[in-house]
C-alpha cells in the first residue's frame, strides 16, 4: 500500500511532543502505557497457557456417517 500524508501538517518527532507536555501528562502517559504493556504481557501469558476445549462436534456423529436405527418401521 501507498503511505498517504496529508498536506501541510508537518512531521513532528515524538521528542517534540514529550517535552511540550505537563509533568502530569507525562506522568499519565508512562501510567497508560505501563497498563498497556502490562495487559499485553498478560494476555499473552493466557494465550500460551490456555488448554484446548474438546470441540463438540468431534463426539456427534455426521449426517453422512450410516447409522442403525432402533425405530421400528
Amino acid at each position: 500500500m501507498r503511505e498517504q500524508r496529508l498536506s501541510g501538517n508537518p512531521v513532528v518527532a515524538p521528542a517534540q511532543v514529550w517535552d511540550g507536555l505537563t509533568t502530569e501528562a507525562q506522568a499519565g502517559a508512562i501510567q497508560l502505557m505501563a497498563r498497556l504493556a502490562s495487559n499485553f504481557v498478560i494476555q499473552g501469558s493466557h494465550a500460551t497457557h490456555k488448554e484446548i476445549d474438546p470441540c463438540l462436534h468431534d463426539s456427534v456423529t455426521p449426517r453422512s456417517d450410516p447409522s442403525i436405527s432402533t425405530a421400528t418401521p
